[in-house]
């Protein structure tokens, strides 16, 4: 399958984004300091981020859109990041992730997109955490998992659910399996368009199942950020202040499959692909 490594391909499939654009992206929100101050209270006390929407739905439309083409198409929706719009996101979230990493911050090369159907059979992640051990060291953080829905995300088409700190400091022993987590200590999120979720990455979280009650599907972005200061959890760390080259970021997405194999299943047509890909990586 050549053409998954043709930049043209990607352009003609979604030509209202951009690939490798030589524009600068667009400047990061503002939080204030009374709002941030805010968000880290209600962040440190329960756990985890859950900010109503901070992006225009404008912003987001041909995101979401390039990711029902990719699917429609047969591309998992990981293949966005092979378009700078998905970058583009979570630079504009720059002053948040600084406020809870500090100045030298550093992606991680972890990311993913869901694209859940609207049917009970479809379902994001079940119960984990992004980093097994310590990732909190009294007020700071070493690392930290931003979400971004592109669409409505609603019990019914699989919110997002976590298990708050103070629950989870109640166990003893510490939760080390999704089967130790009681029912009613769970806390579902449901997000508006353009909201913003977020937690350390020792925090329980995992998607709800779809339904047909849903009346859209449950389309979201992620990506994972680290204090750089610390030992890099994975390598390569990235440079936050520009996104990886076009190359790269093919590269990058033939990883994650290696890296959830136990969350997701390779897609038959793209098994040759991801294999030369991480042959070209190790070499």
């Amino acid at each position: 399958m050549k053409h998954i490594e043709d930049v043209s391909f990607w352009q003609q499939l979604n030509p209202s984004l951009e690939i490798e654009s030589t524009q600068p992206f667009p400047t990061p929100i503002i939080f204030s300091e009374e709002r941030l101050s805010e968000i880290s209270d209600i962040f440190w006390r329960e756990g985890y981020l859950h900010l109503p929407p901070v992006f225009e739905q404008g912003e987001l439309t041909s995101l979401k859109q390039a990711i029902i083409k990719l699917t429609n198409e047969g591309f998992p929706p990981v293949f966005i990041y092979l378009y700078d719009a998905p970058w583009i996101v979570f630079h504009r979230l720059k002053n948040l992730i600084t406020h809870f990493l500090g100045g030298k911050t550093a992606l991680l090369p972890h990311l993913w997109a869901w694209h859940i159907n609207m049917d009970q059979e479809s379902a994001g992640w079940p119960p984990h955490v992004d980093c097994v051990g310590e990732t909190r060291f009294d007020d700071l953080l070493m690392s930290l998992s931003l979400w971004v829905p592109l669409t409505d995300t609603t019990p019914e088409n699989g919110c997002m659910h976590v298990l708050p700190r103070p629950f989870e400091t109640q166990y003893n022993p510490s939760v080390s399996d999704a089967d130790q987590i009681k029912l009613q200590d769970v806390r579902a999120l449901p997000a508006e368009t353009g909201s913003v979720l977020g937690w350390p990455q020792d925090l329980w979280h995992w998607s709800g199942r779809s339904s047909v009650l849903a009346n859209e599907p449950r389309i979201s972005l992620s990506l994972e950020f680290q204090n750089s200061s610390f030992e890099a959890m994975a390598e390569p760390l990235l440079d936050t202040s520009k996104p990886p080259s076009f190359e790269n970021r093919l590269t990058l997405i033939a990883q994650q499959f290696g890296k959830y194999t136990h969350m997701v299943e390779t897609p038959e047509h793209l098994k040759d692909f991801i294999s030369a890909r991480l042959k070209q990586s190790d070499s």
